[in-house]
């Protein structure tokens, strides 16, 4: 294998696949990319973690067809600091590689590219466009919401379905919070394939992500068996869904929920913060906070026996009964952080049901919050 490419080229290859290479040492080759140099003066960059596979074409000068797998993140960082100018990959015996770009030379020990665990085949899956915005803006404002929690592994990814004939919507939850999100969608036959939804693991929401924040506006996604695809541009990614069933998530969102409260969002986030600061335990973990309403006034207190307590008023729209609840500082947090409106209307019963947030005026966003004993 000879070829030779762009060092931006080949840094944005190698940038794509550094979250998906494993990192632990149980297998030493998936750690490494695989190169493929073709006939057409094209090569591909191929990473895997065995449940997460992506696959990138780049243009490129190939002078000898052939493969050949190196570290990930070894040569990333060696190209991401080399000038720009041409690179030249090629492999020497016994699998190492060389890497030069003008007076700057590397020798590389890879491993034997037969052990490269190979990446799913799903050239026969059909793929449809989907709105880049619209699949970016569902992962954030539910990503947040996903278990970390290995023993609860359905929520360790977030539910996809469709909605209606004519909206997807993306649910996740931990068990203390949920978060959903709603996006319509023109292709009747794209919303079939979700009537039966399926669980897109964390680690894939996390790469789609990265790579929805470059510009464009159209990806491509689409199911093959018991995977899900993401295509765009030159690059496919390939996920196994989560097996299993995801809860009956519409038992927990709260129906017909009287007390009404509307509120400035970032007044309500920048309170929360302030006074959080003393929600904490030695551990840096997140302990309650309490919320005192009244007629059109909210008082945000903590009391801390290692730090002290605070307490902060702030101005609300609400003529409902006094009472107090508690919450979570940071799942508050995080559910105001997703949402893109100056106004919030935040719902709750009393000091024993959940809250729930939603932007002023928008039933497409919705996050639920279990209250915590104060």
């Amino acid at each position: 294998m000879d070829f030779s490419i762009p060092s931006e080229e080949l840094a944005k290859g190698l940038y794509r696949a550094q979250g998906i290479v494993e990192k632990k040492a149980g297998m030493p080759i998936l750690s490494n990319v695989l190169f493929c140099a073709h006939p057409d003066q094209r090569i591909t960059i191929s990473a895997t973690d065995l449940e997460i596979s992506m696959i990138g074409e780049h243009k490129a000068e190939v002078i000898k067809e052939g493969r050949a797998t190196v570290s990930a993140k070894h040569l990333y960082e060696i190209v991401r600091y080399m000038p720009k100018g041409q690179v030249r990959i090629r492999k020497l015996e016994n699998n190492w590689a060389e890497v030069k770009s003008g007076k700057i030379e590397y020798k590389i020990l890879g491993m034997s590219p037969e052990d490269f665990q190979s990446i799913p085949d799903v050239g026969s899956a059909k793929l449809y466009d989907f709105e880049r915005g619209g699949l970016k803006t569902m992962i954030a404002k539910t990503l947040y919401s996903v278990s970390n929690d290995e023993t609860r592994y359905v929520l360790n990814g977030a539910y996809l379905e469709s909605v209606g004939g004519d909206k997807l919507r993306m649910v996740a939850t931990d068990g203390h919070r949920l978060s959903m999100k709603d996006v319509p969608v023109k292709d009747s036959e794209l919303t079939r394939l979700f009537v039966k939804g399926v669980i897109i693991p964390k680690k894939g929401l996390l790469e789609m992500q990265r790579l929805l924040d470059t510009d464009g506006d159209k990806c491509q996604i689409g199911l093959d068996k018991s995977s899900f695809i993401f295509h765009m541009e030159s690059l496919t990614i390939v996920m196994r869904l989560l097996e299993g069933t995801f809860p009956e998530y519409n038992h927990v969102i709260p129906k017909d929920l009287k007390t009404k409260i509307t509120m400035d969002r970032k007044a309500f986030f920048e309170s929360l913060r302030r006074v959080s600061i003393l929600a904490q335990d030695r551990t840096d973990r997140t302990l309650s906070i309490k919320l005192n309403l009244s007629k059109d006034t909210m008082q945000i207190t903590t009391n801390n026996p290692d730090l002290g307590e605070a307490r902060e008023d702030m101005d609300i729209e609400y003529g409902g009964k006094g009472f107090s609840v508690g919450f979570n500082a940071r799942y508050l947090m995080d559910a105001l952080s997703a949402v893109d409106t100056e106004k919030v209307e935040f719902s709750i019963e009393d000091d024993l049901s959940p809250g729930m947030i939603k932007p002023l005026g928008d039933d497409s966003y919705t996050c639920v919050v279990m209250p915590m004993r104060i």
